[in-house]
């Protein structure tokens, strides 16, 4: 189940279930209306993203520009701290999120 389905840099848009409109953090998809939208969001999903969960404590957080980040499999993952930051970049596969489309 995919986070919304509105534009969240355009609220007033609804999101594209084409994947090519789809950006994902911490496993959560978004959908937008247009790729300017989307590169928008890739550029700072902090500022767009809202309450995330920490893949690994599975603590619910809002990141913001200096929460611990890792990138996995091209999607970037925010950490409530450095310790599971650490424990995910260790075992990848085992904390990463994977939703289909």
């Amino acid at each position: 189940m995919s986070r919304t389905l509105w534009d969240p840099v355009d609220s007033d848009a609804l999101g594209s279930l084409d994947p090519r409109f789809h950006a994902r953090v911490n496993g959560e998809i978004y959908r937008f209306s247009r790729e300017s939208t989307l590169k928008r969001f890739r550029r700072d999903p902090v500022r767009w993203c809202g309450i995330l969960r920490d893949p690994v404590s599975g603590v619910r957080f809002v990141p913001d520009a200096t929460a611990p980040r890792f990138e996995y499999e091209g999607v970037p993952y925010f950490f409530e701290s450095d310790s599971t930051r650490q424990a995910f970049r260790e075992q990848p596969a085992r904390f990463a999120i994977h939703r289909r489309d």
